[in-house]
């Protein structure tokens, strides 16, 4: 990749070993590298992470061969961060252990100073205060939009970081279980209540294959998700929902239309194993995209049986 990225994602790049039906397999893993495959649909995508010797280089080249810079990923003494996921019948995954290793101290001196140049950055899901350090570095070194998401164990610990990194960052992504648990709330609807009355400039509540809300300016506004007939692996679905709504947010500048497109890639990315629905997709223009999709849900929607092939 010649010219420095227009976005880039920082966070945990892995070595995932994944149980299917029986079956074990090692793949590439991390919010890092899923946000940046949705990410890089849209932009210039670089990764800024770290990862230990044992890291096979065929992972980096999964990387570059999808047009992503790895300059930013640093290789330490020692092993890569390392995540055992076993998934159900269902697809769902569970995850039964983790080791952060080399991925334990990301930082803001990994990101390269020609990364410095890129509209955004995304700070994938670590602790609130790795990530104030790097929102700080940041907001004095470069003018880019600054986006984050955290997870379910994070909102439970450091619920007053968390709350007050959301008044830092352009735009704050959480799901809808971490959103009730962050503001204290009996469900959804009071959640976002109280959301709309805490200082932030956007935020995003996922809701898996529901949609997304955006909260704005005192307004809270629904989308719904892009239909898939059969979704295979929700793994990731909400690190490329955050790395996809970041770049179509910067080609936009409207929060509700990157909404509407990171649906739309969230959902892709979950008709199949791991980010290879996103890998090979890349796309100039927002429109050539809704142009994609429409034609993909055409497709769909000619697989229904239609009403009136019902006699009643």
């Amino acid at each position: 990749m010649g010219a420095h990225p227009d976005l880039v994602t920082i966070g945990h790049t892995s070595i995932d070993h994944v149980e299917i039906r029986g079956k074990v397999k090692k793949q590439l893993g991390g919010a890092a590298v899923y946000s940046a495959m949705a990410a890089k649909v849209f932009a210039r995508t670089g990764v800024v992470s770290r990862v230990g010797r044992d890291f096979p280089p065929s992972f980096l080249k999964i990387l570059t061969e999808a047009n992503i810079s790895t300059t930013g990923i640093r290789k330490l003494e020692g092993k890569s961060t390392f995540f055992e996921i076993e998934y159900d019948n269902q697809g769902a995954a569970h995850y039964k252990d983790f080791k952060l290793n080399a991925g334990r101290n990301i930082g803001a001196t990994d990101i390269p100073r020609s990364f410095l140049k890129a509209r955004g950055f995304h700070i994938a899901p670590m602790n609130p205060g790795k990530q104030r350090r790097i929102i700080d570095f940041l907001r004095e070194n470069s003018f880019a939009v600054v986006s984050l998401n955290t997870y379910m164990g994070y909102a439970e610990k450091y619920k007053k970081a968390l709350i007050e990194l959301m008044g830092l960052v352009d735009i704050f992504t959480i799901n809808d279980d971490e959103a009730i648990k962050l503001m204290d709330a009996r469900n959804l609807e009071q959640a976002l209540k109280k959301l709309k009355k805490t200082g932030h400039n956007l935020v995003i509540v996922t809701m898996g294959v529901f949609g997304s809300v955006v909260v704005s300016e005192g307004e809270i506004n629904f989308f719904p998700s892009v239909y898939q007939e059969n979704p295979v692996d929700f793994t990731g679905c909400g690190d490329s929902f955050a790395g996809s709504y970041l770049a179509s947010y910067i080609k936009t500048g409207d929060a509700y239309k990157a909404a509407n497109i990171a649906n739309g890639v969230a959902s892709l990315n979950a008709t199949d194993w791991n980010f290879q629905p996103l890998k090979p997709r890349e796309f100039k223009s927002i429109e050539a995209f809704q142009l994609f999709i429409a034609s993909r849900q055409r497709r769909l929607k000619k697989k229904q049986k239609m009403l009136e092939s019902f006699d009643i």
